[in-house]
């Protein structure tokens, strides 16, 4: 569907900015404003026309129209483009000298490299995100994530996207992933895919216990802390979580998680790190609980048997006699 303003020439007009007048147009030869100016009209009015038509138009030979377009290449009003040349919007790109690069590293041979990648970073976001009408707002809060998480240009932009594919372009959600990455240690593309990597990994895991535990709810803030403590510090697989996870549903009528954690930890303070060290540990602690069993099974038959053989029974031999006395 297309939306379309018609205007006569007559009444329409030509907007110049101020920032074109106080920054650029005293420092532009008579031929180049002349372009400018015509070019501005052209683009506003959608009109297509050739080079030689417009040299022809400003009243100029071909060469001083090539010298002039130069020289709007050089004061970046104009960029050269595939089939022609696009008008640079001056207020935009004053917008973010102002405020992207605020966020200059120390040096002077890497500041303007940088500054650039950022600047271009930010007309990316706008441009794939948010149609090329991006608020004022999103350029300061870019140059605040910059500034605080350090994020390189790629990361960048992988944020917005991130929030994107979960409908959550907001400032606060885009803050809060944010941080979350820069947690994870993320400042580079690829710190950035191997932390999305483990943390898939971490979701699948927490899947698969609250399916075993029969859990129908989400996971508490303490659980979650549970689980990312097994997976990233003592550096547990689901293998090995998963025995933790039978011998809980086998002792407790209501499984927990807390119950799994005890001994999930009680494992990693003895040190153990694969799944046949827990296996050989449950087989050494099954069998001294036999043994243990047995021993007291014997221990308690013998007093019995001493008991027994201790117990002093009366003789009658001559029953007649007691049953006299009787």
């Amino acid at each position: 569907m297309k939306y379309i303003e018609k205007t006569k020439i007559e009444l329409s007009d030509v907007l110049i900015p101020d920032l074109f007048i106080s920054n650029y147009m005293m420092g532009l030869d008579e031929h180049s404003l002349k372009i400018y100016l015509y070019m501005k009209f052209i683009a506003k009015n959608k009109i297509d026309i050739k080079d030689d038509q417009i040299a022809k138009k400003v009243g100029i030979s071909k060469v001083e129209y090539e010298k002039a377009m130069k020289q709007l290449e050089a004061e970046e009003l104009i960029i050269k483009i595939e089939d022609g040349y696009s008008l640079v919007d001056i207020k935009e790109q004053e917008f973010n000298k102002t405020y992207i690069p605020k966020l200059k590293p120390k040096g002077d041979g890497r500041k303007t490299a940088i500054e650039k990648k950022r600047i271009a970073a930010a007309s990316a976001i706008n441009e794939t995100f948010f149609q090329g009408i991006m608020t004022l707002g999103w350029y300061v809060d870019i140059s605040t994530l910059f500034e605080k998480y350090m994020f390189d240009e790629d990361v960048m932009i992988a944020l917005f996207q991130y929030c994107q594919e979960r409908n959550a372009l907001r400032k606060n959600y885009v803050f809060k992933v944010a941080e979350t990455w820069y947690k994870g240690n993320v400042k580079t593309f690829e710190q950035l895919e191997n932390y999305l990597e483990e943390q898939d990994k971490i979701s699948k895991i927490k899947t698969k216990i609250k399916r075993v535990l029969r859990l129908t709810r989400n996971l508490t803030e303490y659980e979650e802390a549970y689980i990312n403590k097994w997976i990233n510090e003592y550096k547990y697989d689901f293998d090995i979580i998963e025995i933790a996870l039978k011998k809980t549903v086998q002792k407790m009528t209501n499984p927990t998680i807390n119950y799994a954690n005890a001994i999930i930890t009680c494992w990693h303070e003895k040190g153990f790190k694969t799944v046949q060290e827990i296996l050989e540990e449950n087989s050494k602690v099954t069998k001294q609980m036999i043994n243990k069993s047995t021993a007291e099974a014997k221990k308690t038959n013998i007093a019995s048997n001493l008991k027994h053989k201790n117990y002093e029974q009366r003789k009658y031999d001559d029953l007649e006699s007691y049953y006299d006395n009787l």
